[in-house]
């Protein structure tokens, strides 16, 4: 039976006091993105995948952004920048970056993170 999911902005129960992993990144341009992912949910078919993700600082570049994401800030800070576009998201802010996107994720601070992806 599938029911409700609450998400804690904590993680789950220890959640916080795992060690750091190194996490998948596109083009690196700055730093080295370390730190954890942890799904509340996921499913293959249609493909969701949503969670909490905590990560140092460090910067990257999409060619093309692998999957509809929709993402709600919990510490920290990310600024993204494309051909005539750049805004930062912090602390409360909901944003969406879609599949295809082009350009760059600067994240200066330590950041922590909800996240939905579609496909």
């Amino acid at each position: 039976m599938l029911l409700p999911i609450r998400f804690s902005s904590t993680g789950p129960n220890g959640w916080q006091q795992l060690p750091d992993e190194a996490l998948e990144h596109a083009e690196l341009i700055e730093g080295r993105p370390m730190g954890l992912d942890h799904a509340y949910f996921s499913r293959s078919e249609p493909p969701l995948k949503s969670g909490i993700w905590r990560c140092e600082a460090y910067t990257e570049r999409y060619e093309s952004y692998p999957a509809d994401e929709f993402m709600v800030v919990l510490e920290g800070e990310v600024t993204l920048e494309a051909d005539g576009f750049r805004e930062t998201y912090t602390q409360g802010d909901s944003f969406l970056v879609p599949k295809g996107f082009r350009g760059i994720w600067r994240q200066p601070v330590p950041m922590l993170k909800f996240y939905v992806i579609v496909g």
